[in-house]
């Protein structure tokens, strides 16, 4: 198994207890689909109307023109822009399921609407069921909260699965140092017999698939999820609609009072920093993600998407890179056994899972990451 480490971390930096909501934008700005001629024409949408495959109306609004924006991965996207109406007019209204323990495995893929979830349900064999409430990025908590705040549901999804797939096994694994959600599975799993709580060290990385199936040691075939996925599917299953909203954490030394917000999906960032950490960032650093595994970015234009997980915001620090020690800490400290030096001073692309460890290792301060995609340090 790959050397995991536990990383050092500010303590003093803690999320509010309770879950702020920005759920009546002006706007929303909705990602051009991959392929033109899935482009809808309609200038008014309602809300949970299937604009393009996978992707829903969160509001009910008018289309009023184009926008360039920001997706969390840096890539900058043609967005169409609606105007909320503020009349939440539904495509269609289907009755909530009072007990979901009691569907097949058809009746739960058919219900997922999230592709990439659905793809995990196709599989013939499901032996073992591997949920992930962890957090691996230090200052974002989102598996966290969502474990604090709708446990219940996620526990009844969880014995769904086991209802329909009566021939496998769930695992729950969260950190051991997790002692306020571990009380709370404690308190409720006893009703469950089919859902197992597994503690795992509080080592970064150990909340990724690859890293905690070999923590736990699964041979069998299995389906990874997050505890976040599960409430996602709870949503579709229970309540019978897509996803329209999405969550993530603001957090970081920069910030008075750092948040677990829930919001539209397609809502500009800065709208949602404007109305809860109305700050001066000058002299601060904002990651998108993270940061070990996200990017320093400009948010202005960054809008939510699913794969957004938080906005960090960090003091800068007064510090500046040196030259290499050729310490060989970056080659000994990564997981997968890369090279990182073969990137940085000779511009090899190397094997990378962007964890940002090297980086974080460096006593010389050297953002190695940056030279990861194959960039030659000059």
């Amino acid at each position: 198994m790959a050397r995991l480490i536990k990383l050092d971390k500010d303590d003093t930096i803690k999320v509010a207890n309770k879950m702020e909501e920005y759920l009546t934008p002006d706007y929303i700005y909705i990602p051009f689909p991959p392929k033109k001629e899935d482009i809808k024409k309609e200038k008014y949408i309602k809300k949970a109307s299937l604009l393009y495959p996978n992707v829903y109306a969160p509001l009910s609004g008018e289309l009023v023109k184009i926008e360039k924006c920001l997706l969390p991965n840096g890539k900058e996207v043609n967005c169409l822009v609606f105007a909320n109406d503020f009349q939440e007019k539904m495509e269609k209204i289907v009755a909530v399921r009072r007990k979901i323990n009691n569907l097949t495995k058809e009746t739960i893929l058919e219900d997922i609407s999230n592709l990439k979830i659905k793809e995990k349900f196709k599989k013939e064999s499901v032996k073992t069921f591997i949920i992930s409430g962890i957090d691996d990025e230090p200052y974002i908590e989102n598996e966290f909260f969502f474990q604090k705040e709708r446990i219940k549901a996620i526990v009844e999804t969880l014995d769904s699965f086991s209802n329909a797939f009566p021939n496998a096994t769930v695992l729950v694994a969260i950190k051991n140092t997790d002692s306020e959600t571990i009380l709370k599975y404690q308190s409720i799993l006893g009703m469950y017999n089919s859902i197992e709580l597994k503690l795992v060290d509080d080592l970064y990385l150990i909340g990724q698939e690859e890293f905690l199936i070999k923590y736990l040691h699964i041979k069998e075939p299995y389906i990874y999820l997050k505890s976040s996925e599960v409430y996602e599917i709870y949503i579709n299953l229970k309540k019978r609609r897509p996803i329209l909203e999405h969550c993530f954490t603001i957090s970081g030394n920069g910030v008075t009072k750092p948040i677990f917000v829930k919001t539209k999906l397609g809502v500009k960032v800065v709208d949602i920093l404007y109305k809860f950490c109305c700050e001066d960032y000058s002299n601060c650093v904002l990651y998108v993600n993270g940061i070990m595994q996200g990017r320093r970015m400009d948010v202005s234009r960054l809008i939510v998407t699913p794969e957004l997980q938080g906005i960090v915001i960090m003091k800068k620090l007064k510090r500046k890179a040196k030259k290499c020690m050729k310490c060989g800490k970056c080659i000994s400290i990564c997981p997968i056994h890369s090279n990182p030096l073969m990137a940085y001073k000779l511009g090899v692309k190397v094997q990378c899972i962007h964890c940002g460890l090297c980086s974080y290792i460096c006593p010389s301060y050297i953002p190695l990451q940056k030279y990861l995609c194959g960039d030659k340090n000059e």
